[in-house]
């Protein structure tokens, strides 16, 4: 069954700074070729996200031959090169402990600067280095918990209608957002393919307090969070789930569906239909 269309493909080349947009996107054996594959971390090693930061939704960073090129307002832009080898370990998100290559000073200079306090970039150097619960069939990049994010611009359109404030598909950070007629149509995903590409629906995703933050300007207003909490509220558990990642998923808003992804090589392009195989019972009422 044909569900809908690829509108767009995001990558976010330094977990939670600025998107890129693409018109194709090839399957890492982590997600997404490009995706979150360089963190910020603080000076303790724990990553830092638009969550403490909001001005990190002002860092550009721009993949290029052998590196980064990062770039944000009121400073010069800086070239890193990625490290080769794994020489410190840090905290991803979940708290999870990450073997990484670090960047260097330079980088770490920029990004103090930038953001007016202590920390560094890191970057991983093998596609498997980090492992999650939820995922047991595929590494993960240091995106939340899950390879890839899905999300409906039906889903976007029916918040927006409702909502007090204007916002965009861009401020809950998606992978790869679909053009279907029909709102939490997701939700029923269970196995569904992109272009060549095959996914698994895990879970719908939580939303935490980035979406409130204009991924432009950096301010942060009241919306999505309160039509959200409107009609999106609730709670999911998974079997695979950890003690520490149900509490995530317990009393929050849900936004997008968290993917599995394969096979690696597969290409993804905007414009390619979506294919849906199975279905699942929605895990939250539909609005």
């Amino acid at each position: 069954m044909t569900a809908g269309t690829v509108a767009a493909l995001h990558i976010h080349p330094v977990k939670s700074c600025r998107r890129i947009e693409l018109q194709e996107a090839t399957v890492a054996a982590h997600g997404l070729v490009g995706d979150r594959e360089w963190q910020v971390v603080d000076a303790d090693g724990a990553c830092l996200t638009q969550r403490q930061e909001r001005r990190m939704a002002l860092i550009a960073p721009e993949p290029i031959a052998g590196g980064l090129r990062l770039s944000a307002p009121g400073h010069d832009p800086l070239e890193v090169a990625r490290p080769t080898e794994e020489d410190r370990t840090v905290r991803a998100l979940l708290g999870d402990e990450v073997p990484v290559g670090d960047a260097g000073d330079a980088a770490a200079r920029w990004l103090s600067a930038v953001l007016d306090r202590e920390c560094r970039l890191v970057a991983l150097t093998r596609p498997d280095a980090r492992h999650v619960k939820l995922v047991p069939q595929q590494p993960v990049s240091f995106a939340d918990a899950a390879p890839v994010l899905v999300a409906n611009l039906a889903s976007l359109a029916f918040l927006q209608a409702r909502a007090a404030e204007p916002f965009g598909m861009e401020r809950f950070r998606p992978n790869i957002v679909v053009d279907s007629d029909t709102p939490w149509a997701e939700d029923t995903w269970k196995t569904f393919s992109v272009g060549a590409a095959e996914l698994e629906a895990l879970l719908p995703w939580p939303r935490c307090a980035v979406p409130q933050i204009d991924q432009d300007s950096a301010e942060r207003g009241k919306e999505p969070a309160v039509v959200l909490k409107a009609h999106r509220w609730g709670s999911v558990s998974s079997p695979g789930m950890s003690r520490g990642l149900r509490s995530v998923f317990e009393n929050t808003s849900f936004f997008g569906v968290a993917c599995a992804i394969a096979a690696e090589g597969t290409v993804i392009r905007v414009g390619d239909p979506l294919e849906v195989h199975t279905t699942q019972q929605p895990l939250l009422a539909t609005p």
